[in-house]
């Protein structure tokens, strides 16, 4: 049966995060709205390859700082640490486990009392060395409840969560629709584990626009707290982290005229 999960908390709509995992890879999805001092903006980093040369990559929710730093340039800076030197990762024989729980470990000790008021969400997808099929992870910081880990996804399943503005996909994924709770039995199969990539990716573009959508044209939803470009990520075992589509910044690079 086809599964699909929302992750945590309803105080993070001011998203939308999408994973969809199919035995061909994991696709990840973003929209760029976050707020800051009661603006809202259009251009946030949400998705990111958390190791470069490591087939994982990171959707983040909620609160975007962290120590007065953007939480995804925190997600570079663990990312840049790992790669190299004596705390980097060994790519023969490395877990996504690990790799969460070192992350978990390092966002701890950076600014203890930053993390105890974050109120984030990260879905960290990937392969862990030895394996053939994805797995999908989450990483969650809340006052209240303090930090857990869990897994979302084992390399045996496969199906959607999200994170952020759900409504519209709650109204999607479940034929008997509640605010409060999913009937896993009545929701409809959008997804089976043999769907190749291609079609995951439009699954989860189709997803994600929808949201954006629903929000957009709702008139009791104000301000607009999803929307702007869509990211979108596709991790496979042989091919790794890749972009299928990312909104730029245009100009030369540094050093480049």
């Amino acid at each position: 049966m086809m599964r699909r999960r929302r992750l945590s908390f309803e105080w993070f709509a001011l998203t939308i995060v999408i994973s969809i995992s199919v035995q061909d890879g994991v696709v990840l999805a973003s929209d760029s709205a976050v707020e800051h001092r009661g603006q809202v903006y259009y251009s946030a980093e949400k998705t990111m390859q958390l190791i470069k040369g490591l087939p994982i990559g990171v959707l983040v929710a909620g609160d975007a700082a962290i120590n007065n730093k953007a939480f995804i340039d925190v997600l570079k800076d663990f990312g840049a640490l790992n790669r190299k030197g004596q705390g980097s990762f060994d790519k023969t024989n490395y877990t996504v486990e690990s790799v969460v729980h070192r992350l978990q470990d390092y966002l701890r000790s950076m600014a203890p009392m930053q993390v105890a008021k974050l109120r984030s969400t990260l879905i960290i997808a990937g392969y862990s060395a030895l394996s053939d099929t994805p797995e999908v992870w989450n990483l969650v910081f809340d006052s209240s409840q303090g930090v857990g880990v869990s897994q979302v996804w084992s390399p045996t399943e496969y199906g959607v969560c999200w994170e952020g503005a759900g409504e519209c996909l709650h109204r999607l994924m479940s034929d008997d629709f509640t605010l409060e709770g999913m009937n896993e039995t009545s929701s409809p199969t959008l997804v089976t584990p043999g769907m190749p990539i291609h079609d995951a990716v439009a699954l989860a573009r189709f997803l994600a626009d929808a949201t954006v959508g629903y929000v957009r044209f709702r008139a009791d939803v104000q301000p607009k707290t999803v929307g702007g470009p869509i990211d979108m990520a596709v991790i496979t075992r042989h091919e790794g982290f890749r972009w299928v589509q990312r909104k730029k910044l245009t100009g030369p690079r540094q050093g480049e005229r």
